[in-house]
């Protein structure tokens, strides 16, 4: 496999370089045309050396190749010579073409490697606020994490913990990708939240569509959301839509957490994100809990929480235990 791929690419660099400059009646021009649309592949292959040609105008970029290739000679000619820019990428084209599986394997280490890498996390009780790089917006709700992982093709955030909303700004070039323990959910630009809580994960729309999938393996489909929906993803299932708003899921920027049926050990994973110390369910019971809490007078929901559903309080120095009565 690897074999034909650098088969096709050596192909595609002597087509770029025959043609990137010839006239539109040149004698080769048909037989070109002929062999880029007998096959995508071709396609792919020609449009890789193209992004590659064109990515080598940075002589930075063209620096970390030669070393990563131990090509010392181009190195040397970077430093040396005014002209680098037209020797180096040539060198790269010739070193994609010839170069076998080293050079494919090398090429490709490069491709993949992250142009940027960030950690987010919050504190309980307190919620951050971040831009990235290329204007998208990212807030994390408290006692939340996020890894953050931009490559050339792609923009990808893996979810660790908790909540968070994405502002994407549009890049067609670049879907956004957002992965929890359960759910991968890509975008192109939109506003959405994904909250992983209670053992599955919560997407909710504002605007725009994103198409979440399970990550479970054996579980086929997606969904696609848009304005207002939302869908969770529980381990070893497929995607879920819900007949509830999404504007719920983002009433916690305002201070507000709403429940709709909710059950007791997702509220009280969800206060303990604002509450220390935590709320720990180790009650039995199934009483759906809904309401709207105040942040700001979070304990005093708390302490009601045996008027709503068959439970008693348990305080301690660590933690406040949900328990049956």
């Amino acid at each position: 496999m690897i074999k034909s791929k650098n088969s096709v690419l050596e192909q595609a660099s002597k087509w770029f370089l025959r043609m990137k400059d010839a006239a539109p009646d040149h004698v080769d021009r048909s037989k070109f045309e002929a062999w880029l649309m007998s096959s995508a592949v071709n396609r792919e292959a020609y449009q890789t050396i193209a992004d590659t040609w064109e990515d080598f105008d940075s002589s930075e970029h063209i620096k970390q190749l030669s070393q990563a290739m131990s090509m010392k000679k181009l190195d040397d000619d970077i430093r040396k010579r005014h002209k680098t820019t037209q020797l180096a990428k040539l060198g790269a084209l010739v070193m994609l073409s010839i170069s076998g599986i080293f050079g494919f394997n090398t090429w490709q280490n490069w491709h993949d490697k992250p142009l940027e890498t960030i950690a987010q996390a919050s504190a309980p009780g307190q919620m951050v606020t971040h831009y990235l790089s290329d204007g998208s917006k990212l807030v994390l709700d408290a006692q939340s994490q996020t890894q953050v992982l931009y490559y050339r093709d792609k923009r990808y955030v893996k979810l660790l913990q908790g909540q968070a909303v994405f502002e994407v700004v549009k890049d067609a070039d670049r879907p956004f990708v957002v992965e929890s323990a359960h759910a991968r959910i890509t975008v192109k630009g939109t506003r959405f939240l994904v909250n992983m809580i209670n053992h599955k994960t919560v997407v909710a729309v504002d605007h725009g569509k994103v198409l979440v999938e399970s990550l479970a393996s054996g579980q086929p489909g997606s969904v696609l959301l848009t304005n207002d929906q939302v869908a969770e993803v529980k381990a070893h299932s497929a995607p879920l839509p819900l007949q509830k708003s999404a504007k719920d899921a983002f009433a916690f920027l305002q201070g507000r957490l709403i429940f709709d049926g909710a059950a007791i050990a997702e509220v009280t994973e969800t206060l303990s994100r604002y509450r220390q110390p935590p709320v720990v369910n180790q009650s039995t019971t199934r009483t759906p809990i809904s309401a709207v809490v105040d942040v700001k007078s979070l304990n005093k929901f708390v302490k009601a929480l045996p008027s709503v559903a068959p439970v008693k309080l348990e305080e301690s120095d660590t933690q406040t235990a949900v328990v049956d009565r």
